[in-house]
């Protein structure tokens, strides 16, 4: 049989519905956001990695340059090093590529030796014909938007000396340690006879090895690979200096740890905004049943039993809500899971979580609202028998404060809206509670729509750092300098034009051995098709010498570091030394340096010649800079200048505009989240204070107050409470939006985002506080205008 204190509990959760929904909805809200937060990384992180590994991805790769392939005799002598557990070599081919739209796309064509033996970066069919034959192709599947191409359409490909092939669409692979294609470029797989046929190579220029043993560990795939860098170098070949990644890693990933870690801190925020809506909605309840309290004590029950009593009921409250949110948590954290594997081109095969997510939401929906209810319960049967029954319930102590006063001595508004203004700040307590929630979640959500605008305009900020040109082409081979700037220049639309040299280089350590690879631009020093955004030290100028720029990704990674400091940097086999004068950000913390292009060519021994040349267009359209990109390679082309293949500028900001898409997305359904909590916070607030004044209303019917009073009372309260939260949460948003947005940079770009405050986001917020306050005050002031005489009287 159930004792006495249960019913009473059981009592309390189905007596008053909407007040048991409020409460479930408000933890559930927090529940669920950190399932399908928690949900989803454990998921994308896992099933990206298993994909990732399962495609035996290299340890390290190795290029050769310009002056030809190696042949299968290096590769087996590479496979034959001991350090080396195996090692594969390709071809890699730049062309241009008709898309079915009628653009041309820069397309790298892979040759592979044998299909039926892919040792390292394997990948698999998914549909059509498997090897490729004669003139034929497969496709990446991440490529297949960008070509917009099928299988058994033919594919029009322009050489780099402007000779054309069509080669046939047979098939459509997925390859997980590519790149995708709308952050990589395009890849397509060919045979080694297809490549002698469009090319007239056939050899290798890719190399991919792993380690024999260690290979999870970074330092020693370093070591091997500068192992056979030394082995292929002394056989003749100029080779690079060899990439070794995050063993394990998607390149991707530590980007998809920064959207969690973004997503992750307005979880937070949506947990800490539940446990202020318990903490209100428990209060009032205990405010409510004060003479409750009294009877119970009154009868022998004790402090401990009566605390007891309703921290059970908090427990049911948040046992309901575990009920509704894992479930629906996990089915939004597969649909995001999902959405994020199609940007990003991998798999998700298992999308089960492991138990600590479960185990995360059930401390939020079981012990937070517990923690969050113990204050005002601890506090609300504090209280004597006598005081217990001489209380009224709710009647607050409006009327004794200097503010109260204040308003009391408001004079011509009508007296409804009197009515209501005093009623707002009547139970001061619960409208701390109820302005703090609503006024956190207003500054979030704005804040919200400040990070995304902050996003966008550092990501427009930095590609114009970076990239203010408008056409890149690439050659084949180097050319002088002057002379292609000079040809560049003939084309019609072309404002300005440079050339740019790039490179890797690797820092040398005090103990003589090599750190990590930093990609090196040189460029003029007054060049136009960039403006560096200097965060300390200067830019380059004319008269330097040995003067390098470093990336803030450089320095982060090197704290011992600093502007004036020299660095030695191996550049093609040599050491050279190198002042550091500068520090810029770049996209991702990027290892990028830059130094002047006189100088670096200097280092590298080769001056004056160049392998692409940037240029500006007259026009900065997306239109017309593909029509000048087309002039330049049938120019270049005429004149006998093989041209590897040409980028646009308005590509490069589409491909950084669907990179942040996600991050974007998710920042959207968080600040949903985030409106939901406050308008469960205003219409539970709304709700009990009807409640608490049902007597009020009763005799403001009974001398003579109409429906539409009442509801103008109630539904004005509702309106200001909006109006006043909305007003403090734009104030607050202000420093909020600030901090998130600095820590946002900090994660992607390791540097704080470039400010932007979201007006729109305020008007936004300020349009649904209104809509909401009218919503969550209709409902309950609708019911107070229902209520008779006789049901007042009859009501405890």
């Amino acid at each position: 049989m159930i004792s006495p204190r249960w019913k009473k509990v059981l009592s309390d959760l189905i007596v008053n519905p909407t007040r048991t929904i409020l409460v479930v909805m408000s933890i559930f809200i927090g529940v669920f956001a950190v399932g399908l937060i928690t949900s989803a990384q454990a998921i994308i992180v896992r099933e990206m990695r298993t994909t990732y590994t399962a495609a035996t991805p290299e340890h390290a790769s190795l290029s050769v340059g310009d002056t030809g392939g190696f042949d299968e005799d290096m590769l087996q002598a590479v496979r034959n090093m001991r350090e080396v557990g195996d090692a594969e070599a390709r071809y890699s081919y730049s062309v241009s590529a008709q898309a079915a739209i009628g653009d041309w796309r820069t397309l790298r064509l892979v040759a592979i030796d044998d299909f039926d033996d892919i040792r390292i970066n394997k990948f698999s069919l998914t549909e059509g014909q498997w090897p490729p034959g004669d003139h034929e192709i497969l496709i990446e599947r991440s490529s297949l938007s960008q070509l917009q191409v099928e299988i058994g359409d033919s594919l029009l490909i322009e050489r780099p000396d402007g000779k054309r092939r069509t080669l046939e669409v047979v098939g459509i692979v997925y390859a997980p340690t590519e790149i995708p294609a709308q952050f990589g470029g395009s890849v397509g797989y060919i045979s080694m006879d297809t490549l002698e046929w469009i090319s007239g190579e056939r050899s290798f220029n890719q190399l991919a090895i792993i380690s024999a043993e260690n290979g999870n560990d970074i330092t020693h795939n370093e070591a091997v690979a500068e192992e056979v860098y030394e082995k292929i170098q002394k056989s003749g070949y100029d080779v690079s200096f060899p990439f070794v990644g995050v063993p394990n890693e998607h390149p991707l990933e530590q980007f998809i740890g920064g959207m969690v870690a973004i997503m992750s801190i307005l979880g937070v925020l949506a947990v800490f905004l539940s446990g202020f809506l318990v903490t209100n909605t428990i209060s009032a309840l205990l405010a409510q049943q004060v003479k409750q309290i009294g009877i119970m004590k009154s009868v022998g029950a004790q402090r401990n039993q009566i605390i007891q009593m309703y921290l059970t009921l908090v427990l049911c409250f948040g046992m309901i809500a575990l009920l509704l949110a894992f479930p629906l948590s996990q089915v939004a954290a597969q649909g995001f899971s999902q959405l994020v594997a199609d940007e990003f081109n991998f798999e998700l095969v298992n999308t089960n979580v492991p138990l600590w997510v479960i185990a995360v939401q059930a401390f939020i929906s079981l012990l937070v609202p517990m923690l969050a209810a113990l204050l005002p319960v601890w506090a609300g049967t504090n209280i004597t028998i006598r005081e217990a029954l001489s209380s009224e319930g709710g009647p607050g102590n409006y009327g004794r404060g200097l503010f109260d006063r204040i308003i009391q001595g408001v004079r011509g508004l009508p007296r409804p809206v009197l009515l209501s203004l005093r009623n707002t700040f009547r139970r001061k307590g619960r409208l701390v509670l109820t302005l703090t929630t609503l006024t956190l979640g207003g500054a979030i959500f704005i804040s919200i729509f400040s990070v995304r605008n902050s996003l966008m305009l550092t990501v427009d900020d930095l590609l114009t750092s970076l990239f203010d040109y408008d056409v890149q082409v690439n050659f084949e081979r180097t050319y002088r300098d002057s002379y292609v700037i000079t040809e560049a220049l003939r084309v019609p639309g072309v404002e300005a034009a440079e050339t740019w040299r790039t490179g890797g280089v690797r820092p040398v350590l005090p103990d003589d051995s090599e750190g990590e690879s930093i990609t090196v631009f040189a460029v003029p020093p007054d060049t136009v098709m960039m403006n560096p955004n200097i965060t300390e030290g200067r830019w380059l100028l004319p008269e330097d010498q040995n003067a390098i720029v470093m990336s803030t990704g450089v320095m982060d990674d090197t704290p011992d570091l600093a502007v004036g400091d020299e660095i030695v940097l191996k550049v093609r086999g040599h050491d050279t030394t190198w002042r550091i004068v500068g520090v810029m950000p770049t996209i991702g913390g990027s290892r990028w340096a830059y130094t002047t292009y006189d100088a670096y060519g200097q280092a590298e021994r080769d001056v004056g010649s160049a392998g692409a040349v940037l240029v500006r267009t007259t026009y900065r359209t997306a239109e017309f800079q593909q029509q000048v990109a087309t002039a330049l390679d049938e120019h270049f082309s005429r004149l006998g200048i093989n041209v590897a293949g040409t980028d646009i500028l308005s590509n490069i900001r589409q491909a950084n505009e669907a990179f942040f898409n996600t991050i974007i997305f998710a920042l959207l359904v968080m600040a949903l989240l985030i409106a939901v909590v406050g308008g469960l916070g205003l219409m539970g607030t709304m709700s009990l204070n009807v409640i608490e004044r049902i007597r009020e209303i009763g005799v403001m019917r009974a001398i003579g107050a109409s429906d539409g009073t009442i509801l103008q009372v109630i539904m004005v309260e509702g309106m200001m409470l909006g109006l006043l939260s909305w007003a403090l949460g734009a104030l607050l948003s202000f420093p909020m939006s600030q901090f998130l947005s600095d820590q946002v940079g900090r994660q992607l770009f390791s540097l704080p985002l470039s400010f932007s405050f979201a007006v729109e986001g305020a008007i936004i917020w300020l349009v649904f506080s209104l809509v909401l306050a009218s919503v969550a005050s209709f409902f309950p002031a609708w019911r107070a205008s229902r209520v008779t005489v006789r049901d007042v009287l009859a009501y405890e």
